[in-house]
């Protein structure tokens, strides 16, 4: 962090390491700028949406942080698209937030999103009116709609995971990973 600092020219350190254990601890979830600065201010530590987004610039532009973003929007999120941001490393993001394991299907959701991107797909969080789909992944004339979860055993997150890509009217592969067999 110190040479991203240094290159991108950041001065506030504290507010880099606390940015990359946030996007590193909630990485999968969808993630707005403007509620991370409000959430620092509201705690004591003013900041703007801005400076946030000029430090997370500075970490995508490290390739500390990899960045997801919605597809499918509109109205007045077209102006502030929400985005997914990851480690590229499961290895960085565990050692930031302490090996935690119980949040292994957020790990695997990183692991599919840079495995999506290494194959040459343009990723993207698929937004609907019927949900969220984890990545929507295009590359030349395919498409492919991919959901991620740890288990789908239970009866709610089978439906979850399901209903949201069973809304989705084309004939495009419509994929569920799990660690589950069944």
């Amino acid at each position: 962090l110190n040479d991203v600092a240094k290159r991108f020219e950041l001065r506030d350190i504290d507010l880099l390491e606390k940015l990359v254990r946030y996007v590193y601890s909630t990485s999968g979830n969808l993630f707005s700028s403007r509620k991370i600065a409000d959430t620092l201010t509201s705690m004591g530590r003013k900041t703007s949406s801005a400076t946030v987004d000029s430090y997370l610039s500075a970490l995508r532009r490290a390739f500390l942080v990899l960045r997801c973003e919605q597809e499918g929007i509109a109205g007045k999120t077209v102006l502030q698209p929400l985005q997914k941001l990851y480690a590229p490393d499961t290895g960085l993001r565990n050692r930031e937030v302490g090996f935690a394991s119980r949040d292994i299907g957020y790990q695997l959701e990183s692991i599919v999103f840079c495995e999506l991107k290494r194959r040459g797909y343009e990723v993207r969080v698929g937004a609907g009116a019927a949900g969220e789909v984890d990545f929507v992944a295009s590359r030349r004339s395919e498409r492919l709609y991919v959901q991620v979860s740890s288990s789908i055993v239970e009866g709610q997150t089978f439906e979850r995971e399901l209903s949201n890509l069973e809304a989705i009217r084309d004939s495009f592969p419509k994929i569920v990973l799990t660690r589950d067999s069944l």
